[in-house]
């Protein structure tokens, strides 16, 4: 259950990528072993060495990299902070819902291009990424609606590992558990929980459909990055894909909301 505004716990992908990165430095460090040391009676504490150090060297490695995924992620997009002079309406609209939410608002950004989409990435803090498209063609009812989707994300546990597997294309036990667990109930949850802060499902909906009259592709998106998105970022929003329910199928859900 999502329940928190606080930067993402580090979840199972951190510590497994973690021990993926330090079984590939154990093993590079036995086999300089194997051509270079000696081999004596304290080999085994040599190895034990190896291995501590090997665990530590993987952990941080991993640790720096994802405290970065976020800004390397808005740097292949070409994002750009976000004024609160240039858009004073989506500051307003995301200080008042973060009053309801008890939470500090997070820092935003925008990508240049007409189509309509918006995303959430954060290590360790959460970030709301608009195209210029959603921000200029969203009313205010409609940009309220969107906003609380991308805030109830922020409050996502598996914001930090969503965001690691956005940029890690090298590390494959990363994308293929983070595909593993992302479900359409993933997304149908944001829906529900923004529109229960909001009051008023049929924003959400107007802004999803009006998003998707705009188009949602997004360059320098993929596969690997797809989930971070309110809507697919390539294709049509009105077909289902693996990571993102069809658009008809989220409207009707919010019918019911």
């Amino acid at each position: 259950m999502i329940v928190s505004n606080k930067s993402a716990p580090i979840f199972p992908p951190f510590f497994l990528t973690s021990a993926f990165v330090s079984v590939i430095l154990f093993v590079i460090g036995e086999f300089l072993l194997a051509v270079f040391g000696s081999f004596t009676e304290r080999t085994y504490l040599i190895h034990l060495i190896i291995g501590a150090v090997a665990v530590v060297a993987g952990y941080l490695l991993v640790r720096v990299f994802s405290r970065g995924s976020s800004e390397r992620f808005l740097r292949a997009l070409g994002a750009c902070p976000m004024t609160e002079e240039e858009h004073s309406s989506v500051y307003n609209s995301i200080d008042g819902l973060c009053l309801s939410l008890g939470m500090t608002p997070p820092a935003v950004h925008v990508v240049d291009g007409m189509t309509g989409n918006a995303a959430v990435v954060g290590s360790p803090h959460p970030v709301l990424i608009f195209t210029r498209g959603a921000i200029d063609s969203l009313d205010p009812v409609e940009l309220e609606g969107l906003t609380a989707h991308l805030l109830i994300r922020c409050r996502d546990p598996k914001l930090l590992q969503r965001t690691i597997g956005s940029v890690s294309r090298f590390l494959p036990e990363v994308r293929r558990l983070e595909r593993r667990w992302a479900h359409h109930e993933d997304v149908l949850d944001f829906d529900r929980l923004a529109t229960a802060v909001t009051r008023y499902p049929p924003g959400l909906q107007r802004a999803l459909k009006t998003l998707s009259s705009l188009g949602t592709s997004v360059s320098s998106t993929s596969v690997f990055n797809a989930y971070v998105w309110v809507l697919q970022p390539g294709g049509s929003p009105e077909v289902a894909t693996e990571l993102h329910p069809s658009l008809g199928f989220r409207l009707a859900a919010l019918e019911e909301a």
